[in-house]
């Protein structure tokens, strides 16, 4: 477990950049939805009156804000962990990469 300290100081400033970008991306997409459709969105698609096409639009709408919203918080919080510790962060491990980490921990027990 190496670089531990700066592992945690990229989790906090992770946390610290997503949730301004996480609002901010919220109430874009409730803006976008309501300039192109007047409508309420259609948070819930089990709800009375929800058409297809616009659970579906809306699912496209939400899922990219969010991949955005995701690469603006990683990037930015790279960047400012470049600028305040004067290093590269430390680097990230995908999901899929921890779950083949931690079967191969298990297979050499």
């Amino acid at each position: 477990m190496a670089n531990v300290p700066g592992k945690i100081v990229m989790k906090v400033l992770t946390i610290a950049v997503g949730l301004p970008v996480s609002i901010v991306t919220k109430r874009v997409v409730e803006k976008v939805w309501v300039a192109a459709n007047p409508d309420d969105p259609p948070r819930n698609a089990k709800q009375d009156g929800v058409q297809w096409s616009d659970a579906l639009a809306w699912a496209a709408l939400s899922a990219t804000a969010m991949v955005v919203a995701d690469l603006v918080t990683r990037k930015s919080a790279a960047s400012t962990y470049r600028v305040l510790i004067g290093v590269e962060p430390p680097p990230q491990k995908s999901k899929a990469a921890k779950k083949a980490g931690k079967a191969q921990s298990k297979i050499e027990l």
